[in-house]
């Protein structure tokens, strides 16, 4: 599957989502080649916090790639969410995932988790150095049965993950300032 946000035929293909972290539900704003994340006063983080999933699930051997720009502490992320629900108020939410981040001071790994309604999550990977605001950025993700293969512009590493999921939706999250998306592929 190859995706081109360059028109809104991308909604059909992708599900719109949210972490239960946040009660507030945004859109990705669309432009002529990308869609975008915006300065939003009523999310208590200040932008919008906004994800995509795949309608199916994969399993090891998928991998995910986004090509994407930020501005400031904007974070462009592959993530990898095990299940997600339709809630009361008509929104997907998902709790457990994995997040791979780009942001402008290298790449972070989250592992998030959710218990008896709470939400919670740590660091797994922390790899610090410069990446280039405003500049289009191509991140990819394999999942492996136990690891992760991370690529950010032909730069790569891996992280040793025990706790993967078995099955999961690929996709992609906008959150803590200005994300650009242009394109997200995902092959099986």
């Amino acid at each position: 599957m190859k995706i081109r946000f360059n028109r809104p035929a991308w909604q059909d293909m992708l599900t719109t989502a949210y972490s239960f972290r946040f009660t507030e539900t945004p859109s990705f704003t669309q432009k002529e080649d990308h869609i975008t994340t915006c300065v939003n006063a009523s999310h208590r983080e200040g932008f919008d916090n906004i994800s995509l999933l795949s309608k199916q699930t994969y399993t090891a051997g998928a991998k995910a790639t986004i090509r994407c720009a930020f501005e400031d502490l904007g974070c462009p992320e592959i993530i990898i969410v095990p299940e997600a629900e339709a809630c009361a108020d008509g929104a997907v939410r998902y709790g457990a995932c994995f997040e791979v981040v780009l942001w402008k001071n290298g790449i972070n790994v989250w592992r998030h988790y959710r218990e008896d309604g709470k939400c919670f999550w740590h660091k797994r990977l922390g790899m610090s150095f410069s990446n280039e605001e405003h500049k289009i950025h191509a991140l990819t993700v394999q999942v492996l049965e136990q690891e992760l293969l991370i690529d950010l512009n032909g730069q790569k590493t891996s992280l040793r993950a025990e706790d993967l999921p078995e099955r999961f939706h690929l996709g992609l999250t906008g959150c803590e300032g200005i994300v650009r998306i242009y394109e997200m592929s995902i092959e099986a």
